[in-house]
């Protein structure tokens, strides 16, 4: 499939020397912990199904798929789709995530047009809908390869934050292409920090309600786990 060779490709890019770079995040952040978020899907520690642990403090699972086909050279049509279930240790609550993206684009001369449409996800406490996760480019439909960074939202019952991926590595000046991980705002304030370039890790700051501490961590399952077409 087309992911492996594009998964290949952004290792070597964002792997140079065998040092991993760091997503850039506050310095309040860089002094929290980090969570490891470890899993034993069959490529590279995620593949199209497998558990995930998030710091021995949540389990979980997920299933994924993701197409890319092009027509006549123009018409590209992309499509993705996740469902994962997170569960918290301590109390054994649950949620579930239902997962989409993709669409439909035109390629004219080397431009693109569309074909990203937002990715979404719908938060299910059981049969109730609780939550909803939400990001898209937020440089417009047309791209000619330059860094495309994502802009989104993440709410579960009261809980509301803005999540945005980072494309910059600690020590760098120029953002790349592919994500290093994203950031999570609440008023403004970064909160949190999930890296997903090389490994998984989850950064929150202390002050931080359970309730948005749960929440935090469906956004970064959402962000982590995605397998979509253009990644």
């Amino acid at each position: 499939m087309k992911k492996t060779l594009a998964c290949i490709a952004a290792l070597s890019a964002l792997s140079g020397c065998g040092s991993t770079a760091i997503m850039e995040k506050s310095e309040a952040l860089k002094s929290q912990p980090e969570l490891a978020i470890q899993t034993d899907g069959s490529f590279w520690g995620l593949g199209s199904e497998g558990t995930f642990t998030i710091a021995e403090q949540y389990t979980g699972k997920y299933s994924r798929s993701a197409s890319d086909s092009t027509w006549f050279n123009t018409i590209n049509i992309k499509d993705a789709e996740m469902v994962a279930e997170i569960t918290r240790n301590d109390n054994s609550k649950s949620w579930q995530l239902t997962c989409r993206g993709g669409g439909t684009g035109v390629n004219v001369s080397g431009i693109s047009f569309g074909g990203n449409d937002p990715y979404t996800c719908d938060v299910h406490d059981g049969e109730k809908t609780v939550g909803h996760y939400s990001i898209a480019p937020s440089t417009g439909a047309i791209s000619i390869n330059f860094a495309t960074s994502e802009e989104g939202s993440l709410k579960v019952d009261d809980q509301y934050f803005t999540v945005k991926s980072v494309h910059k590595a600690e020590g760098s000046f120029m953002p790349i292409n592919s994500a290093l991980g994203y950031s999570f705002y609440s008023q403004g304030q970064a909160v949190a920090a999930a890296q997903t370039n090389g490994m998984l890790t989850l950064q929150m700051l202390p002050e931080l309600t359970e309730a948005q501490k749960d929440t935090i961590v469906i956004g970064t399952i959402a962000s982590a786990l995605s397998w979509r077409p253009a990644d």
